[in-house]
């Protein structure tokens, strides 16, 4: 068999001991300007994953937008 078969089942002889991962955050992407975002694990992150920021400058354009119509 050569080394690295598919049918060489893995070995694991390293002995380390298992340990659980507790995350104290989780990251998001917003769509919009790329950053990151931080939320504590029970959260969600929203959809779409748009950050804060980018939500209040879609908004803020969007009534900008409409008053320009409206005059």
């Amino acid at each position: 068999m050569t080394h690295g078969s598919s049918n060489t089942p893995p070995t694991y002889d390293l002995d380390l001991p298992m340990r659980r991962v507790t995350w104290a955050s989780v990251h998001w992407i917003c769509l919009v300007c790329g950053g990151a975002e931080e939320i504590a694990p029970e959260e969600e992150a929203p959809t779409p994953p748009i950050c804060p920021i980018c939500h209040q400058l879609a908004v803020a354009e969007a009534v900008a937008t409409l008053w320009a119509v409206r005059r």
